[in-house]
C-alpha cells in the first residue's frame, strides 16, 4: 500500500504546477505551440519569448517554455507531451494545412485515437481523442 506523506496534517505535495522546457529556440518553439497547435497562453513570467505558460484551463498544470540562453541552462532532454482533442480528424486536417508532418493515426484497444508529431526541438507530441470511455473497457 502507498502511504501519503503528511506535514503538520497536510499533504506534502499539494498539486502539479507545470512542466518546464528549456529550449535554445524558445521564441520559435513558443510560436509553434501558440500558432500551429493553437494552445492558449495562460500567462507569461518574462516576455513573449521566455517564461510562457501554455495550458487549457486556469489553475491547471501548464507547459512552460524558457530560453535556456537567458538562464545559462542546458536544453531539456526530449519529452513526450500528450494533448487531447474532441475531433482528431479535424485537428489533423488543420495541422496538415499548416504543413505539419504527422504520423499515421492509430486507434488503440484502450479507447484512444492518436496521432504523433514532433516540435522544433524534437519533443514528441501526442494528440489523442478519447473514443471510448476508459471505464467501459473490460480487461
Amino acid at each position: 500500500t502507498m502511504t501519503t506523506l503528511n506535514w503538520m496534517g497536510e499533504r506534502m505535495i499539494t498539486g502539479f504546477y507545470c512542466t518546464n522546457v528549456f529550449s535554445e529556440h524558445a521564441k520559435e518553439l513558443i510560436d509553434f505551440y501558440r500558432e500551429v497547435l493553437e494552445i492558449p497562453v495562460i500567462k507569461t513570467d518574462a516576455d513573449d519569448s521566455n517564461g510562457v505558460y501554455f495550458g487549457c484551463i486556469e489553475n491547471a498544470p501548464t507547459l512552460c517554455i524558457w530560453d535556456c540562453k537567458v538562464f545559462d541552462a542546458q536544453p531539456t532532454g526530449y519529452q513526450s507531451f500528450v494533448f487531447q482533442t474532441d475531433n482528431l480528424e479535424l485537428t489533423m486536417e488543420s495541422l496538415k494545412k499548416k504543413g505539419v508532418a504527422l504520423s499515421e493515426a492509430v486507434r488503440y484497444d484502450w479507447g484512444t485515437y492518436e496521432v504523433r508529431l514532433n516540435d522544433l526541438d524534437g519533443n514528441e507530441i501526442v494528440i489523442m481523442e478519447i473514443v471510448q470511455d476508459f471505464n467501459d473497457i473490460k480487461n
